[in-house]
């Protein structure tokens, strides 16, 4: 593996998906591509409207974004990894896809929440629609059951 992408939303479910990146990155050599979609607030409305878009402050969202990615960067390097960061700006499964396709990427790496029945179909999964349009391998880091007191 060259190169690999792992999507971040700066949650802790993220940080075991790069966690888990940045372990494999480490074994192969390859460089890990950090990528976080921002997206514009849409809320899905009865006809003849359908969707209803939220007014943002994206440039605002973007340097944030950037900010923390940065950070992020920074430590991965520290860990031994080779690493880039990438503000995307879009639908999060479209944008972490083509990006793999630009940058030729060998893996892709996500976290999933793995929300099923009406969870499932009321919020979608990221991850599964990376799966079903990805032209490269997709490894989903499913999110660990919460420790428990001894």
């Amino acid at each position: 593996m060259k190169r690999i992408i792992v999507a971040t939303d700066f949650s802790e479910l993220s940080d075991e998906a790069v966690e888990t990146a940045v372990a494999l990155a480490h074994e192969s050599g390859a460089i890990l591509d950090l990528v976080h979609v921002a997206t514009e607030i849409a809320y899905a409305v009865p006809p003849p409207m359908d969707v209803l878009s939220v007014p943002v402050d994206m440039p605002a969202i973007v340097r944030a974004a950037s900010t923390r990615l940065a950070v992020e960067e920074d430590r991965v390097r520290g860990l031994g990894v080779a690493c880039e960061g990438n503000v995307l700006v879009g639908r999060t499964e479209t944008e972490i896809v083509d990006h793999a396709d630009k940058t030729h990427s060998d893996l892709i790496v996500l976290g999933t929440h793995g929300r099923t029945g009406l969870g499932h179909a009321l919020l979608g999964s990221v991850a599964e629609k990376v799966v079903q349009h990805a032209h490269c391998p997709v490894l989903t880091v499913p999110q660990r059951p919460p420790t428990r007191a001894a």
